[in-house]
């Protein structure tokens, strides 16, 4: 079997913008993981058809660029496509265009399997690697290297884990950790709009736990470096770095 790109078409709902009338960066994320999903189904390797074999997705990185935010009513496209294996790493990227083909926004990731008795990540199973990959656009720059942790913070907030941020991994959502980020900084901020976000998974959190999010300066006044940390366990759960118009 072949792996070719999906299209799924989203309308901006009124939960999912924010004052200005725009879709949230959670929200954007929301929809380019379910295109993910849909696209994932269409080739039998689905999180539910992992799941049936006792392993499930977990998303490793992102790094999303977004051009302009879509606002609410609006009906956007979003298409994705596996786009490269390196070992235990598996790439997808996405696009969202508006309906008139504009492009709004871009997105890479990474993903890994892992198996959901023993939570460790293990090799891709041969019924994932032997779909071909065959990208017809060119595949965006891989996220790779390290982010650089933020020295002195500036900004810190404590999250408990509640039952509505655990999604079916039995774990916290990845937009919920990338909602926690966000709202940790204060509304000045927020107001000049996110332009980019390099985000890494490095472990999980479940219910029950706190989170710990701490934010500080980057090597720009408008780059951000944020950290999430179990109260719990100690455990660095995510990295992350953002970006943001001036």
């Amino acid at each position: 079997m072949k792996s070719y790109p999906g299209k799924s078409t989203f309308i901006v709902r009124s939960s999912e913008i924010d004052y200005n009338g725009n879709a949230t960066m959670p929200a954007l994320v929301s929809y380019m993981q379910e295109a993910a999903w849909e696209n994932t189904r269409n080739l039998g390797i689905s999180m539910y058809d992992l799941l049936e074999r006792g392993l499930t997705w977990v998303l490793q990185r992102m790094r999303v660029e977004m051009f302009r935010y879509p606002s609410h009513g609006e009906t956007i496209v979003v298409e994705t496509w596996a786009s490269g294996r390196e070992r235990v790493f598996l790439h997808r990227d996405f696009r969202i265009y508006s309906l008139e083909g504009e492009l709004l926004g871009q997105a890479t990731s990474v993903w890994l399997v892992m198996d959901v008795v023993k939570r460790q990540m293990v090799s891709v199973p041969d019924f994932i690697t032997d779909i071909e990959v065959v990208p017809d656009k060119e595949p965006l720059p891989f996220a790779k290297g390290k982010l650089p942790q933020p020295e002195q913070p500036t900004y810190t907030q404590q999250m408990p884990v509640r039952w509505h941020d655990i999604d079916l991994n039995r774990h916290v959502t990845n937009t919920r950790y990338l909602q926690w980020i966000l709202d940790t900084l204060p509304t000045e901020i927020m107001e000049k709009q996110l332009r980019e976000v390099d985000i890494i998974y490095k472990a999980e959190s479940i219910l029950g736990d706190t989170v710990l999010s701490e934010a500080g300066k980057g090597e720009a006044e408008t780059i951000l470096l944020h950290k999430l940390t179990s109260q719990e366990t100690g455990k660095e759960l995510v990295q992350a770095r953002t970006e943001w118009r001036s």
